[in-house]
């Protein structure tokens, strides 16, 4: 019985941690700044918690070749996945980014000769039409380009947990260093800001204790009980809530074929991830 209070604990934890991971884009959508801006103010407010959680552990912050690196990967991550919600739909920047998967296959495969098993090569070839149908779909300039950092957005993500795989790289670390970075690249931009309101205020304070920080703790804690799998299923929730909080709340929407697009690169990715657990 302990076990399983346990295990559905862990499964509350990695669902907490999706929510949060959710709300990035209709905060990002409803606040009139910069996304540079954005991205630096509300890291700012992640490296509380994220600090916090290091302690908690029992581990002191400190710097190595390996944590700088996830950190440059970090902050490019965080930095294409905002640009890329002011320049395409929030579908099309979470689901885009939910390529991740493929792209630690691919690398795996240049970088540590790792050759990937026919299912994996399955799975990329389907996630590839899938990202075609969201190009097919945004034919104008912002579009496109907003596609294409949210994919390099996934791109950054697969070799953060890459990268992750060195004992030297602790993974909080990293973050924090990843979120000081966006915060001091964004200064000349903060400047510039004209609007300011209680409500903005709220959005980049919940974008960053709430979206980032209690989102990778939740994650971090629900990992130590669950495995990867169920933790990836479960997370599956975040592409799916994500652009339904922005047709709420902002009248967002996609086409029909980014629709069609979306449940390529999803399905692919959870199949995947389900056959490789059980192989």
């Amino acid at each position: 019985m302990p076990a399983t209070i346990s295990h559905r604990r862990g499964l509350a934890y990695v669902l907490i941690s999706a929510v949060c991971f959710s709300l990035a884009g209709v905060l990002i959508k409803v606040i009139p700044w910069n996304p540079v801006s954005i991205n630096g103010a509300r890291c700012l407010f992640a490296i509380v918690p994220m600090y916090l959680y290091l302690r908690m552990t029992g581990r002191r912050f400190h710097v190595n070749r390996q944590i700088i690196g996830g950190a440059v990967l970090s902050f490019a991550m965080l930095e294409t996945f905002v640009i890329a919600n002011k320049l395409t739909t929030a579908a099309n920047a979470i689901v885009l980014q939910f390529t991740e998967p493929v792209w630690v296959i691919l690398l795996g495969w240049i970088v540590f000769r790792s050759r990937p098993r026919g299912s994996a090569i399955v799975a990329s070839f389907v996630v590839i039409a899938g990202i075609a149908c969201f190009f097919f779909d945004s034919l104008s300039a912002g579009g496109m380009l907003g596609n294409v950092l949210a994919i390099v957005s996934g791109l950054a993500y697969a070799g953060v947990f890459l990268l992750k795989e060195s004992p030297k790289c602790d993974f909080e670390c990293a973050a924090i260093l990843g979120f000081a970075a966006c915060f001091v690249v964004g200064i000349p931009f903060y400047v510039q800001e004209t609007v300011f309101s209680l409500d903005i205020a709220a959005a980049i304070v919940a974008l960053g204790v709430a979206q980032l920080g209690l989102a990778y703790f939740f994650l971090s804690k629900g990992l130590d009980v669950v495995s990867p799998v169920t933790a990836s299923l479960t997370s599956t929730i975040e592409p799916l809530l994500n652009p339904i909080l922005v047709a709420i709340v902002v009248g967002e929407t996609i086409g029909p074929i980014s629709i069609i697009g979306a449940v390529l690169v999803i399905g692919a990715a959870t199949a995947y991830n389900v056959y490789a657990a059980r192989k």
